[in-house]
């Protein structure tokens, strides 16, 4: 799995757990609904930024984000 699957997998997850739709996590971002689409299907490469923005609708900082990420 690459890193681009894996932070897919990551905000796809924090969104559950959130009880948010794809359409309300765009909101509380400041993001398009299709840039959440995109991020959550690893469509492309997601940039820094939009997972910053992401981090700020979760509510929650990067490093926690990145916090499951070991090996």
């Amino acid at each position: 799995m690459n890193i681009n699957q894996k932070v897919a997998e990551r905000i796809k997850a924090l969104r559950k757990e959130h009880h948010l739709t794809a359409e309300k996590l765009a909101w509380y971002s400041d993001l398009s609904k299709s840039c959440i689409t995109y991020a959550e299907k690893a469509q492309r490469d997601i940039r820094m930024s939009t997972i910053e923005a992401i981090c700020k609708g979760f509510n929650i900082t990067i490093a926690e984000f990145f916090s499951s990420f070991k090996n």
